[in-house]
């Protein structure tokens, strides 16, 4: 058991309450990111101060927006000394999607050029950094501006601003234009919807591009030719789930 000392609010969060959440069983104290203390379990971890995120937590087991939470070992982390309890419990589903996809999925590499929509959000800025981190190239889409602090708190490169007022035409041309006309080696789309076909034109030869929602129309559709001649690949990344554990939920 963990005595929570923070945790976060993601949209799937909110989306869990309005009961939108496939496979989550009410009535249910939602929460999936987390941050605390161990206070009961095995002996050799009471008090250690730990982390987690994901699984059936919040959906068909009471999740973190409590006092207290009750999850298997498997599901704690030991949380790095640097970060704050805060901090820790802010980047569980962000940065573990953000990895998943882009690292997992995708296989970014070093000198790459991955380009992020929703980069000012939870998860687009977790792709921005990690490829950082990574050695590669960012580019931002946002809806509006990025703000000159936040890139470089989010390690963008260079940041676009589109809208749907040109088709997003400017997401497009800005993409070819800071990689001189060849393209992005992965295009990680945090919107979808009307961004999921401009963000294939975004990708150059064998490139790669990773979905995880679907904003408005979740029907998208996308040139079938031009698609196989470059050899692109398309990926579909669900946020970090695991099947429902079994009780006992902790083990020597």
């Amino acid at each position: 058991m963990v005595q929570v000392r923070a945790a976060s609010v993601n949209p799937s969060d909110a989306k869990n309450i309005l009961g939108r959440m496939e496979g989550a069983t009410l009535p249910r104290t939602p929460g999936r990111d987390f941050a605390g203390v161990i206070v009961a379990g095995p002996s050799s971890m009471i008090g250690a101060e730990v982390w987690g995120t994901g699984g059936d937590v919040g959906f068909t087991r009471d999740g973190t927006h409590a006092e207290l939470v009750l999850v298997p070992v498997a599901g704690v982390r030991l949380k790095p000394k640097n970060l704050t309890f805060e901090e820790a419990a802010a980047s569980g589903v962000n940065f573990v999607t953000a990895w998943i996809g882009l690292v997992e999925t995708a296989a970014f590499r070093p000198g790459e050029t991955v380009l992020a929509t929703g980069a000012a959000g939870g998860v687009g800025s977790a792709v921005t950094q990690i490829a950082k981190w990574k050695g590669g190239q960012t580019i931002g889409m946002a809806r509006t501006p990025i703000s000159a602090e936040h890139q470089r708190e989010y390690g963008i490169d260079h940041s676009i601003v589109a809208d749907a007022k040109d088709s997003y035409k400017g997401l497009i041309d800005g993409a070819l234009r800071l990689t001189q006309g060849k393209g992005v080696d992965v295009a990680y789309d945090c919107v979808g919807g009307p961004l999921f076909e401009p963000c294939l034109r975004t990708l150059g030869y064998s490139g790669r591009q990773v979905n995880i929602t679907s904003v408005g129309d979740r029907r998208v559709c996308f040139d079938l030719v031009d698609f196989y001649h470059r050899r692109l690949s398309l990926f579909g990344v669900d946020a970090p789930m695991t099947p429902k554990l079994p009780r006992p939920y902790w083990s020597a």
